[in-house]
């Protein structure tokens, strides 16, 4: 099957047709760009009226409802439209493992103050508090730091998809 990335425009004639298979060029998954663009690949949707041909140009990305006028608006359309859903599920992963890491902490802290006697009591206390505290920290710091390169990344690809010759 002759198969062309909409991303960068490689052509793939060793093509599977696979809902999962990723251009050898630049690694996108076909089937999310094309759902990104609302493009229909052949033989999707067979009862549809039309669909777009593999060496046709491609329609253009969705557009985001009229009804996201401000930017956080907008942020949390294209979000949900992410050409890159893995990346931010593995973001909130690394994220909640990081709370979990400070809830941990956070119990040292108290078991510490608990069971703990004269300064090593008020040690593990406050050890226990500053490190629970650190995680959360870096916790909520990396996933926005992740959310925005990945917020950088969908951006472009949507400002080179409306320029693109």
């Amino acid at each position: 099957m002759n198969k062309t990335c909409l991303k960068c425009g490689h052509p793939n004639p060793t093509a599977s047709g696979d809902p999962l298979e990723a251009c050898p060029s630049c690694g996108a998954i076909y089937s999310r760009v094309e759902a990104a663009w609302g493009v229909r690949p052949n033989g999707a949707n067979a009862g549809a009226a039309a669909t777009t041909p593999a060496h046709a140009a491609p329609a253009a990305p969705v557009a985001p409802p009229a009804e996201a006028d401000t930017v956080g608006e907008f942020a949390v359309w294209m979000r949900l439209e992410s050409l890159y859903p893995t990346f931010r599920s593995l973001v909130q992963l690394v994220y909640w493992l990081f709370v979990v890491l400070a809830v941990v902490c956070f119990a040292g802290a108290l078991v510490g103050a608990w069971n703990g006697a004269g300064a090593s009591r008020v040690g593990t206390f406050f050890g226990g508090l500053v490190l629970g505290l650190l995680f959360l920290i870096v916790a909520k710091v990396s996933r926005e730091m992740s959310l925005m390169l990945a917020d950088l990344a969908d951006a472009a690809v949507r400002i080179a998809s409306k320029v693109r010759p």
